[in-house]
C-alpha cells in the first residue's frame, strides 16, 4: 500500500515562478505534496511567495551564467525534476543531455524544440504529406527577405501578423515579437525592420473569431489530461492574453489539435491556441505552446491539476484509468493587470462606440460582484497571492498617474 505522503520525498524545481502558469504548477504540485522550490529572477516572484512553496530563490537570467547556477542548485537541494518553460528549454539547449533525465517531456529532443518554434510548426505542417494538418491554419508565408513579401499577399485577410520567433533570433536574450501591418507596405517595413533581429520572420493572414484553447496532457502514449477554454475577454481585446475565459467544449477543434500534437510527436503538457467564428463555426490554428499556460489556474481551481498527474506519471508511472476531461462549467478571471488592460485598450479605442465603452467600464467593476466568476489568485490556501498582487497593481498605477500628471 502506497503511504499517505508519498509525494513528499520529491524535490520539483518550478522555474521562472513569476508567471501565472507557474503559480498554478506550484499550488497543483505543493498542495498534492510535492516539495517545491521556486525560482525566478524576479525577487518579488508571485510563485516565489505561494504558501505552497517550500522554498525560493532568486535566479540569475537565462543568458548570464543560467546553467552554472542550475546546475549547482540541482545537486544542492536534490532536485527530482522540473517543470520545464519555453525560456528554461531554449537557456539548457546546448547542455540539454545532462538535464534529460530531470524533465517530464519526450526523450526525443528534436521533438521538443520543434514545438518551441512557431516558424518550425507552420513549416512542417506547411510540408506534410498529411492533409488534416495541413487545413484549419491561417495563410501563411515564411521569409528571410522583405522581397519576399509578394504583392499575391495583398489579397489576404489583414491585418497580417508579423511573428519573430525567440528561436530564431539573432540577439540576446532570446524573446519573441508579434506585429500587426494593415498594408502591404506597412508588412514589408515591418519584415524589414524584425530580420534585423530574427533569422526567419513568419507573415500570416488574420482569421477573425474568438480565441480558444485545447490544453492536452499525454505521458508515454497515454492521454492523461484535457480541458478546453474559451475567451471572453483578451488583454487587449483586439487579441492577446486571456483575462476572462471560461471552460468549453469544440469537439472538431478537439480532435485537430489531437492530429496536430501526434504529427509533432509531442509528448507531456501542452496548449493548442485556436481562433474561433461562432457565426461560422469555423476555427484557425495560431499556435502552440509546449509549457503550462497562463490560464492554468482555471483548470485547478476546476480540480484538473494537470501539473500533479504529469509528475506521477513522470516520477511513480501512475496514470489514471481512463482520460480526465474538465466538464465542469467555470469562469475565471485574471482581473489584475489582465482585464484593467482589457477594459483599458477598449476605452483607447478609437473605432468603439462611447456606449460601448460606457459598458466596458461599468462592466469592469461589476464582475467584481458575480457570485459564480472566480479568480486567478484567490486560490484556497494561497490567497494571499491576490492582495499580493493587487498592492503591487496598486503602487505601479500610482507611479504611472503621477509620472503622467508631471508632464
Amino acid at each position: 500500500m502506497r503511504e499517505k505522503n508519498w509525494r513528499n520525498k520529491y524535490n520539483i524545481l518550478v522555474p521562472q515562478a513569476d508567471s501565472l502558469g507557474a503559480v498554478a504548477a506550484i499550488r497543483s504540485l505543493g498542495e498534492h505534496g510535492y516539495t517545491v522550490f521556486a525560482a525566478s529572477v524576479k525577487k518579488e516572484a508571485l510563485g516565489c511567495q505561494s504558501t505552497f512553496t517550500h522554498a525560493s530563490t532568486s535566479c540569475p537570467n537565462y543568458d548570464d551564467g543560467y546553467v552554472t547556477w542550475l546546475r549547482d542548485y540541482i545537486a544542492q537541494h536534490s532536485i527530482s525534476a522540473i517543470v520545464p518553460s519555453e525560456g528554461f528549454l531554449l537557456a539548457i539547449q546546448n547542455d540539454y543531455e545532462e538535464f534529460q533525465h530531470l524533465l517530464p517531456l519526450s526523450p526525443q529532443q528534436p521533438a521538443i524544440y520543434l514545438c518551441l518554434c512557431k516558424v518550425d510548426v507552420f513549416d512542417a505542417f506547411l510540408a506534410a504529406n498529411e492533409n488534416k494538418v495541413q487545413k484549419n491554419i491561417p495563410k501563411t508565408q515564411i521569409v528571410t527577405s522583405s522581397k519576399e513579401v509578394h504583392q499575391s499577399i495583398s489579397q489576404w485577410e489583414f491585418p497580417l501578423f508579423i511573428k519573430g520567433d525567440a528561436f530564431y533570433v539573432k540577439d540576446a536574450p532570446p524573446s519573441g515579437f508579434v506585429g500587426f501591418a494593415n498594408t502591404l507596405e506597412e508588412a514589408r517595413e515591418m519584415v524589414t525592420q524584425q530580420l534585423y533581429h530574427y533569422e526567419k520572420v513568419l507573415v500570416q493572414e488574420c482569421f477573425q473569431g474568438e480565441k480558444v484553447t485545447v490544453n492536452l496532457l499525454n505521458w508515454q502514449g497515454s492521454d492523461i489530461a484535457e480541458s478546453m477554454v474559451l475567451a471572453s475577454h483578451q488583454n487587449p481585446h483586439t487579441g492577446g492574453l486571456m483575462s476572462l475565459r471560461k471552460s468549453w467544449w469544440h469537439e472538431g477543434i478537439y480532435q485537430d489539435a489531437l492530429a496536430r500534437r501526434n504529427f509533432l510527436g509531442w509528448h507531456g503538457a501542452a496548449m493548442f491556441e485556436y481562433k474561433w467564428n461562432s457565426e461560422t463555426d469555423t476555427f484557425c490554428f495560431i499556435e502552440i505552446n509546449s509549457r503550462y499556460w497562463g490560464a492554468l489556474n482555471l483548470d485547478i481551481l476546476a480540480g484538473i491539476h494537470f501539473p500533479c498527474y504529469q509528475m506521477d506519471a513522470f516520477l511513480e508511472g501512475l496514470l489514471p484509468q481512463k482520460t480526465i476531461r474538465l466538464t465542469k462549467e467555470i469562469v475565471v478571471r485574471n482581473t489584475l493587470p489582465a482585464d484593467f488592460g482589457y477594459a483599458l485598450s477598449r476605452l483607447k479605442d478609437k473605432k468603439l462606440t462611447l456606449s460601448q465603452k460606457g459598458y466596458t467600464f461599468i462592466e469592469f467593476f461589476l464582475l467584481f460582484l458575480h457570485p459564480s466568476i472566480k479568480s486567478d489568485l484567490l486560490y484556497p490556501n494561497d490567497r494571499k497571492l491576490y492582495f499580493i498582487n493587487l498592492w503591487a497593481f496598486i503602487k505601479d498605477f500610482t507611479q504611472s498617474c503621477l509620472k503622467w500628471l508631471k508632464k
